[in-house]
């Protein structure tokens, strides 16, 4: 779908830098743009000694190769480009366990373990148990790229309150979630919320992960080029029934999501 000048007006683009398939050309790309948008980051994938590489959590060389680090470096240094984390590590250690012993990667295992604030079927973390994380994760983005991150961004898009509650404490400006309806950028306590949705559907804040650039590119770069800066976005008072409606139906869609997989095993 070709963006018009009328869709993009007033609108951000954040980049989940998953999925590295070049050796940054993209990245640099879009940085040369010189316009506002997100790049978030899950803090692990700067640290490639992490056990997490070591112990089959993720492949042994799934973390940023050494340009993509010396690019986000870089692009650190420009005030347009804000950055954003994604937890820390991100998985969940105990529906990890359960989606290996489930056959993992080769089946349709559930349940699904990328996620680190909130977990469908474990216990609930208090808010010092999810700052602890998040301060680790916002710690090395802070010590390797030297830039703090404004947004953060649940793991998967799966919080609960004691996330809103934690994010306040650790003074990120934005938080980022999934917008499964049209909200506005609102406010909520001291966070400004980003409800992210798909490229083409309404809002004002898209997100992608870096491979999926590859197709539309032509559109994610018009997106960028004539995005605008958060601090100049309208931001609305939290319209209350429609949030909570959302929140619901980011956690159901993941619930179904889940469901489908024990059906299909």
């Amino acid at each position: 779908m070709k963006l018009t000048e009328e869709i993009i007006l007033d609108k951000m683009l954040d980049i989940h830098l998953e999925g590295i398939d070049d050796n940054g050309e993209r990245l640099e790309m879009i940085g040369e743009i010189r316009k506002s948008f997100i790049i978030s980051i899950p803090p692990v994938l700067l640290l490639p000694m992490h056990e997490v590489f070591e112990n089959g959590v993720y492949p042994s060389d799934y973390f940023y190769p050494k340009k993509i680090v010396e690019i986000l470096k870089e692009i650190s240094k420009r005030p347009n480009i804000i950055f954003g984390q994604q937890g820390y590590l991100p998985y969940c250690p105990e529906c990890y366990c359960e989606f290996i012993s489930r056959g993992g990667r080769t089946s349709g295992a559930w349940p699904d373990p990328w996620h680190e604030n909130k977990c469908l079927y474990g216990k609930i973390k208090s808010v010092d148990e999810q700052a602890e994380i998040m301060q680790k994760g916002k710690r090395a983005i802070e010590n390797i790229l030297e830039v703090s991150p404004q947004v953060y961004c649940p793991p998967n898009h799966q919080y609960d309150e004691n996330t809103k509650k934690a994010a306040e404490e650790l003074r990120y400006k934005y938080f980022a979630t999934r917008g499964i309806l049209t909200l506005p950028v609102y406010r909520e306590g001291k966070l400004v919320v980003l409800p992210e949705r798909d490229l083409g559907q309404k809002g004002k804040i898209f997100y992608t992960h870096y491979d999926q650039m590859r197709e539309n590119l032509g559109d994610y770069l018009e997106l960028i080029k004539n995005s605008r800066s958060l601090d100049a976005m309208k931001v609305s008072e939290r319209p209350k029934f429609r949030v909570k409606l959302n929140e619901y139906g980011i956690l159901l869609r993941k619930r179904v999501r889940d469901w489908k997989n024990i059906f299909n095993e």
